[in-house]
C-alpha cells in the first residue's frame, strides 16, 4: 500500500533579481528531503511535487499548491501533507491596518521571481498572511495533518558569526516591492481587514489549528547554510537518522534538532497540534519483513518463522525494537535458530554474553540452506573489474563450509554444468542463463536484467537465490499429497463466471495474452480431514519477484479452506481479487509460478516477498502474526504450478 503522505517541496538557489544574492545548497536540501520521503518513508514519487529555481515562481508555487494538494482527488481527508521551503526569507513594511497591533513588518518567503515587476505589479513574495490562508483552505478540504518546514529566516543577521557569513544567510532584503504589492499578491481567498481575519505575526510566532510549523530559527535569528546544506535541514536529517522517529512528537523532533545544531541556531516548533506524532504516524506503517518474537525463557526467543518459511537450524536473525518503516531500527542482537517447528522456531543469541531477551522483531539475515545456490560467472572482457569484484563477494568453498555472507548461501562453481545459473556481465546489464531444470524447462532460459555496478549485480544474485530457495522448498514428508489441489480458470470480465475448464494440466498452464485484460481465478480443493490456512504467492521468473496473491486475515475465526470443501481466489469479493497475467511491452512470452502453501495453523507469510509488484495482483495488507503457542500438531505442505504466457499471433 502506498504511503499516505503527499508533499510540495521547494528549493531555490538562483534568483531572477540581480538585487538578491544567490544561495548554494537550497536545491540540494530539497532533493535531500525528497530522497528522505521516497527512500526512507516509501512515498511514491508521484506524490511528491518538487519545484526548484525558475520553476519555483510565486505563480508556480501557488498553482502546484492547488493542483498537487488542494484539488488532488487522490489525497483523502487526514492524509499527511508536507510543505517544505528552502530559500530566502525577507520582510516588507506592513500596509496601514495590516495588523491590529500596528506591527511594522510582514514576513515573506521569497519565490524565484521575488521583487520582480510583472504586469500586475511587483512580486512581494508569499506573505505570512497569504500562506496561512492557503493552509487554512487546504486544511478545510484535506484535514489538519499538515506540516510546514521552513529553512529560511526573516530578519537580517545580527550575530557576529552571521554577519561574517552574510552571504550564507537565507535572508535577503527586499529592495523594491512596496506595501501595496503585498495587497496585490494576497492569496485569493484572503480579505485584508475582514473582521474574521485573525492577525498574523510571522510564520512561526503564532500557533494554528490548520498545521504545525518547524522553522529553522525564531524571529530575529538567522538560518545559515554551508557547503553541506542548510544547518537546519542537515540537523533534521541527522536527527531522524539518529533516533527512532515513529514515536516522536514534533516537539521531541525539534529538541533533537536543537541538540544537533547547538547554540548557534535555535529551531522553532509552533502549532496547536505540535504534541502529535510526526505526520500522525502515517508513513511509519508496519514492515512485513519483520517477524514477531516472544521471550521463551532459558535465554531463548520464540520467533514466528519455521519450516514453512524456509527456516532451518542455523538460520540467523537480527533482533530489533520495532517493525515500523522509515524509522531508525538498528539491530540489538544476533540470533541463531536452534530448534525448528513448522511455523515457529526457538533462537538463542550468537553471543555468549547476552542471554535474556524481552522479545521484539526479527529479520532473517542468513538462510542456512543446506544446498547452496550455485553460481557460475562467465568471463567478459567488457566488465573485467566488475567481474573480479563479484567473484570476491561469492565464496568458492565446499558446500559444507560455513559461510558468513548474509542472505541465501551461495557457492561459486567453475563450470556451467555445475551451476543453477550462469551470469555474464555486460556494460549495462547482466545476462542470466538458468540451468535449474524446473525453471529452464518452463521459462525463458536466458534473461537480461539491467545492471551497471557490483551492488546491483549482487542484488540480482541474492534475488535469484531467494527465488530458487522458495520455489523448491517443500515438506519432505508431503503429508497432504493428493489431498489439496489447485485449479486455474479464466473468467468473464463482466459476470465473473467461468469461461474455461481447468487450465492447469500436470502442474502447467499456457495462457494467451490477448490484450483484453482477461482475468482468472484459482480454486483450491481440500479433500483432507484438516481445516487449512492457504497462502498463494506468484513468483515471476522474468525478474525474480515474489508477491502474495492471497494471504488470509489473521482475525478470521476459522481457517478459510475448510476440510472437504473448496476456496475460490478471485471470486470478486473485496478480499478475493481476480488474477491477471500480461506480458511486458515487446516480450513474446513470459512465465511464472503459482506457489501454494497450506498450514493447519495461521502464520504470517508476507516476509518471503521480494521485488516490485508483478503482473499478478496483490492482496490486501498482510495480517500480523498470532501470539501464543499452539498445543496441536502443526501440519503444512506446498504445491507449485507453472503459468506460461504467450502473445497472441496476429
Amino acid at each position: 500500500m502506498a504511503t499516505r503522505l503527499f508533499a510540495l517541496i521547494v528549493g531555490i538557489d538562483k534568483y531572477k533579481s540581480g538585487n538578491i544574492w544567490d544561495l548554494e545548497t537550497c536545491v540540494d536540501d530539497a532533493h535531500v528531503m525528497k530522497r528522505w520521503l521516497t527512500h526512507d518513508l516509501h512515498v511514491p514519487r508521484s506524490q511528491v511535487s518538487l519545484l526548484t529555481n525558475e520553476r519555483a515562481t510565486q505563480r508556480g508555487i501557488e498553482e502546484s499548491f492547488m493542483s498537487h494538494l488542494v484539488n488532488n482527488s487522490t489525497i483523502e481527508r487526514g492524509d499527511a501533507i508536507l510543505i517544505y521551503f528552502a530559500g530566502h526569507g525577507s520582510s516588507i513594511r506592513a500596509p496601514r491596518g495590516w495588523f491590529e497591533d500596528g506591527s511594522k513588518d510582514v514576513e515573506v518567503i521569497c519565490p524565484y521571481d521575488h521583487d520582480i515587476k510583472h504586469s500586475t505589479g511587483r512580486v512581494a513574495g508569499i506573505s505570512d498572511r497569504s500562506l496561512h490562508a492557503m493552509l487554512k483552505d487546504l486544511s478545510d478540504v484535506k484535514g489538519n495533518n499538515i506540516t510546514l518546514i521552513l529553512d529560511c529566516s526573516f530578519s537580517a543577521p545580527t550575530s557576529r558569526v552571521a554577519l561574517r557569513e552574510r552571504r550564507h544567510s537565507r535572508w535577503t532584503p527586499t529592495a523594491k516591492a512596496s506595501p501595496e504589492d503585498l495587497h496585490t499578491g494576497l492569496w485569493r481567498n484572503n480579505l485584508t481587514g475582514s473582521p474574521s481575519q485573525k492577525p498574523v505575526r510571522g510564520f512561526a510566532r503564532v500557533g494554528y489549528d490548520s498545521h504545525v510549523v518547524l522553522a529553522a530559527c525564531g524571529h530575529g535569528q538567522s538560518a545559515i547554510e554551508s557547503k553541506g546544506g542548510g544547518n537546519f535541514t542537515r540537523a533534521l536529517i541527522t536527527a531522524k537518522d539518529a533516533h527512532a522517529i515513529h514515536r516522536k512528537t514534533y516537539v521531541d523532533l525539534t529538541n533533537d534538532i536543537q541538540a544537533v545544531l547547538g547554540e548557534e541556531q535555535h529551531p522553532v516548533c509552533v502549532g496547536n497540534h505540535k504534541q502529535r506524532i510526526l505526520f500522525q504516524g502515517l508513513p511509519f506503517s508496519p514492515d512485513a519483513r519483520y517477524i514477531s518474537t516472544d521471550s521463551f525463557g532459558n535465554g531463548k526467543l520464540r520467533v514466528d518463522a519455521g519450516a514453512i518459511h524456509g527456516v532451518s537450524e542455523g538460520t540467523e536473525f537480527s533482533l530489533h525494537d520495532h517493525n515500523c518503516r522509515g524509522s531508525r531500527n538498528p539491530s540489538t542482537a544476533s540470533l541463531v535458530a536452534v530448534e525448528v517447528h513448522p511455523t515457529w522456531c526457538l533462537a538463542r543469541s550468537k553471543s555468549q554474553g547476552k542471554s535474556n531477551f524481552r522479545g521484539g522483531w526479527a529479520q532473517i539475515t542468513r538462510w542456512n540452506n543446506r544446498s547452496p545456490f550455485r553460481v557460475h560467472i562467465r568471463r567478459s572482457l567488457f566488465s573485467l573489474f566488475r567481474r573480479c569484484r563479484l567473484t570476491r563477494e561469492i565464496p568458492r568453498t565446499s558446500p559444507d563450509g560455513e559461510q558468513n555472507r548474509p542472505g541465501v548461501n551461495m557457492l561459486r562453481v567453475r563450470t556451467a554444468s555445475q551451476a543453477d545459473i550462469s551470469v555474464k556481465l555486460q556494460r549495462r546489464e547482466m545476462i542470466v542463463e538458468r540451468h535449474d531444470a524446473t525453471v529452464a524447462s518452463n521459462c525463458r532460459r536466458i534473461i537480461k536484467l539491467s545492471s551497471e555496478q557490483t551492488s546491483t549485480d549482487l542484488r540480482i544474485l541474492d534475488a535469484a537465490a531467494h527465488f530458487h530457495l522458495h520455489l523448491h522448498r517443500k515438506n519432505p514428508q508431503t503429508p497432504l499429497l493428493g489431498l489439496v489441489t489447485m485449479a486455474l480458470y479464466r473468467l468473464d470480465s463482466s459476470s465473473w463466471t467461468r469461461v474455461s475448464g481447468n487450465l492447469l494440466v500436470d502442474g502447467r498452464a499456457e495462457i494467451v495474452d490477448d490484450e483484453k485484460n482477461s482475468i482468472y481465478s484459482v480454486v483450491l480443493h481440500n479433500y483432507s480431514d484438516v481445516d487449512l490456512w492457504p497462502y498463494l504467492a506468484y513468483m515471476d521468473a522474468s525478474g525474480y519477484g515474489i508477491n502474495m496473491i492471497y494471504h488470509p486475515d489473521s482475525g478470521a475465526s476459522v481457517p478459510p479452506l475448510q476440510k472437504h470443501s473448496h476456496l475460490v481466489i478471485g471470486s470478486g469479493s473485496i478480499d478475493s481479487e481476480a488474477l491477471s497475467f500480461t506480458l511486458a511491452n515487446g516480450a513474446e512470452n513470459g512465465a511464472g509460478f503459482l506457489k501454494l502453501f497450506v498450514c493447519s495453523e495461521f502464520t504470517p507469510m508476507t516476509f518471503i516477498e521480494q521485488g516490485p509488484p508483478t503482473a499478478a495482483p496483490i492482496s490486501p495488507t498482510a495480517p500480523s502474526g498470532r501470539a501464543g503457542q499452539s498445543s496441536r500438531t502443526e501440519l503444512w505442505d506446498s504445491i507449485v504450478a507453472c503459468v506460461t504466457v504467450v502473445r497472441k499471433q496476429q
